[in-house]
């Protein structure tokens, strides 16, 4: 197999070990739709069943560009566009991941081109995206606010709490994923050799930081900041790791079904996170 159909392969894998995760808090796995009342495990495979055919042709596009890499973020949208459109046709009208084509089409793109160059490794991933998308923040989000009608709820979140959500993440090349996600997932591998557990672990790392638009949007800024806090304390005590920590993720589970909390955002970056750690180790 060529090195830039690999790509694909990794991220496909990396987002089905994600939605296969379980116990999430909040999201879905394959014993449970979490806050979720339009999705369930099924409806996730069928989604990115279209998603790993949009992943080969964004790996090669990366790989054969040989433009600026700043100006590489108008035709990875394009090419997003169009699998989205599928995404959407195949889950009759629900949004399963459209965050996520957004996140693994920059990651993607930047991978191939990296790799035609020989200079492939998260680290230059992570700068490469920040690179893309220099500037959206200012130029996407602060326009926002000069009169578009229909908001998205990153772009809401941005207008009322002046968070920027992913795209201030990819912004600044992945920072949840590369200082917390990563570190965090590889802790928790070393010492279970089990990739549910150590996904698991690294979720709740990454909800300890991430910008999670989709929490504020569903249940308000104060619901974020408290998340984020538990998060912390969790993985303070241990996280998988410990008696406590898992007992603690259970009681977070029960409470994110009772107040319908869903860290979507958190999940995107999960499966970046076993991106990086595969792309680390196989290619």
């Amino acid at each position: 197999m060529k090195k830039v159909d690999l790509l694909g392969e990794l991220a496909t894998r990396s987002i089905l070990l994600e939605v296969s995760t379980h116990p999430k808090p909040g999201l879905v796995t394959p014993f449970s739709s979490g806050a979720h009342r339009d999705m369930d495990f099924t409806l996730f495979l069928k989604s990115t069943a279209v998603l790993s055919q949009g992943f080969k042709e964004v790996s090669h596009f990366g790989y054969n560009y040989k433009g600026d890499i700043q100006k590489m973020l108008p035709p990875l949208r394009k090419l997003g566009l169009e699998v989205e459109e599928r995404m959407f046709e195949v889950t009759n009208g629900v949004n399963t991941q459209k965050g996520l084509i957004f996140l693994f089409y920059l990651i993607l793109g930047a991978s191939g081109h990296l790799l035609n160059k020989r200079k492939l490794s998260p680290k230059n991933v992570s700068s490469s995206v920040s690179k893309i998308t220099s500037g959206i923040t200012e130029k996407e989000l602060e326009s926002i606010k000069k009169g578009k009608k229909t908001l998205s709820k990153g772009e809401n979140t941005f207008v009322t709490h002046g968070i920027t959500g992913i795209r201030g993440e990819v912004e600044k090349g992945l920072p949840t994923v590369m200082e917390l996600g990563l570190p965090e997932f590889k802790k928790a591998y070393e010492k279970t050799q089990d990739i549910n557990k150590s996904s698991l672990h690294a979720l709740i790392a990454i909800m300890s930081r991430a910008e999670d638009t989709n929490i504020i949007s569903r249940n308000g800024i104060e619901a974020y900041y408290d998340i984020q806090k538990k998060a912390d304390e969790i993985i303070k005590v241990g996280g998988v790791l410990t008696t406590t920590g898992m007992s603690k993720i259970l009681d977070l589970e029960m409470d994110f079904l009772k107040k319908n909390i869903s860290p979507g955002g958190a999940a995107d970056l999960l499966s970046a996170t076993l991106f990086f750690y595969f792309l680390s180790k196989e290619i």
